[in-house]
């Protein structure tokens, strides 16, 4: 069985991710215990807000990072 290169058991909070035009938090930035960073974007109900989603995008947060 092949040995996995990195494995990620846990992670720190390091940052926090705010949207540039609203100043909202939108989300967190964790480093795991191995290095890697990966941004976590808070889930909204976005049927509130009349225009939708002032993100028209979700990048993938499984991505890995360096």
């Amino acid at each position: 069985m092949p040995e996995l290169e990195s494995v990620r058991t846990t992670a720190e909070a390091i940052g926090r991710i705010k949207c540039i035009k609203t100043g909202e938090e939108i989300g967190l930035l964790y480093q795991w215990d191995n290095g890697e960073t990966q941004a976590a974007l808070y889930e909204r109900d976005h049927s509130e807000t009349p225009q939708g989603s002032a993100h028209p995008f979700e990048p993938d947060i499984g991505k890995k990072r360096s």
